[in-house]
């Protein structure tokens, strides 16, 4: 059944399909496409053959010779998703072909001129993003059995070869396990509309319930994703420019624009679920001065965006949990906020593992597998949309944590 909520002052009836969330998948991209029109098939050529055009130092030359193709026989969302997709991994793999001793300083016109016409199709940046590599980047082996990680392949990917898929992968079925959240928080939203305590409960138990087995689908990345792979072969491919110290000034679009475009890499932080339940929850990031939560919804779908700022505009649920003296309801509140915490501290476990301990190790020797030479040093501490992930996330955690309602408060202010 549909869930919508109404507006109390306009009466606006909004439906979960107008954000583009799937019933069954969420945010992400139910059954994405794999192929495009017979006229993109330059672009299909390349990016289903880039791990060897990186490794063989082709992809350069090859993207230099693409023709210029129009966008005008790209037709709905599915097709210009899959478009940006496959021009997002190929840009990614031009820039840093030659890793980070040498990225590219410019993308030639007959990438940038199609790439930006079809980002501005869709209202998002000319970058890979996580709606992309994430939410739209994976199709099953055996269309017959499950969806678990043994039967998923994405549809493209970098040098780093199953560790590197896998990374898309599991962060692909943690989203799709946020599913049942993003509906709890329509369903608090119309609940809270309604004054409707037992919806809310029952609202605010689902959305538990969905964080913590997003917690727990998070956990396959310990076993499917190994950490040396991850930061010296793979991580740079998702590494942007803007706060990057090797393109200090930004990328060059030619035939697009007159000065280079400064654009972050796909990150964590762009995703829709999680600023969504951030939302409702009315967690205050006060420790983000430079706003960068704010800035990272400019890289979801803006249908997706829409469902934040829609809860953003609708009524407090901390508000509302605090003024109705309500010990359980306090409870479950405080259960939906204790869920987030711990996946944030996993979170901020997996960054140690991932980022942190390897790079550590590279100071004192080359990482094992990186292929350039130590130079993943040059990122330094920092994450691929550009902020330092540990000191990010300890304080996202931190003001999450903040939001805990103790018992007495919500029954004094009631």
């Amino acid at each position: 059944m549909e869930t919508t909520w109404t507006d109390p002052v306009n009466q606006i009836e909004l439906k979960l399909k107008s954000f583009f969330i799937s019933e069954d998948y969420g945010f992400v991209l139910e059954d994405p496409l794999t192929k495009l029109p017979r006229y993109y098939q330059p672009w299909m050529d390349v990016a289903n053959n880039l791990t060897h055009l990186i490794k063989t130092h082709q992809l350069q030359d090859l993207v230099k010779k693409m023709p210029l193709l129009s966008t005008l026989h790209l037709h709905g969302h599915r097709q210009l998703r899959l478009a940006h997709l496959a021009l997002g991994f190929i840009t990614m793999g031009y820039v840093w072909q030659e890793g980070l001793h040498q990225p590219a300083q410019a993308l030639p016109r007959a990438l940038a001129v199609p790439y930006s016409n079809v980002s501005q199709a869709l209202g998002l940046p000319s970058i890979l993003v996580y709606a992309d590599c994430v939410l739209a980047n994976w199709r099953l082996k055996d269309p017959s059995r499950p969806m678990e990680i043994g039967n998923l392949d994405t549809i493209f990917s970098f040098p780093g070869g199953e560790s590197g898929k896998n990374f898309f992968l599991v962060s692909m079925l943690v989203e799709k396990s946020a599913n049942s959240g993003i509906q709890g928080v329509i369903s608090a939203v119309n609940a809270m509309v309604k004054y409707d305590i037992s919806s809310l409960h029952k609202a605010l138990q689902r959305i538990t319930l969905s964080l913590k087995n997003m917690e727990e689908v998070f956990r396959l990345m310990h076993n499917h994703v190994d950490p040396n792979i991850f930061h010296g072969t793979f991580r740079v491919y998702l590494s942007g420019w803007r706060d990057n110290p090797l393109l200090p000034d930004g990328l060059w679009y030619e035939g697009v624009r007159e000065e280079p475009l400064r654009l972050s890499g796909g990150s964590a932080a762009q995703s829709s679920s999680i600023q969504s339940l951030d939302t409702l929850l009315g967690i205050q990031h006060d420790l983000d001065p430079a706003g960068f939560l704010r800035r990272m919804r400019s890289y979801m779908p803006p249908s997706h965006r829409q469902l934040i700022e829609t809860v953003a505009a609708g009524p407090s649920l901390r508000s509302f949990v605090l003024s109705g003296a309500d010990p359980s309801l306090c409870q479950a509140y405080n259960s939906c906020v204790s869920a987030l915490v711990a996946l944030r501290s996993y979170h901020l476990n997996a960054v140690a593992r991932y980022i942190t301990v390897p790079r550590q190790r590279g100071q004192t020797g080359p990482v094992a597998g990186c292929p350039f030479r130590g130079a993943c040093e040059a990122l330094g501490d920092r994450g691929t949309g550009g902020s330092n992930p540990m000191t990010f996330l300890k304080n996202v955690r931190d003001c999450t944590r903040k939001a805990l309602i103790t018992q007495h408060v919500g029954l004094a202010e009631s």
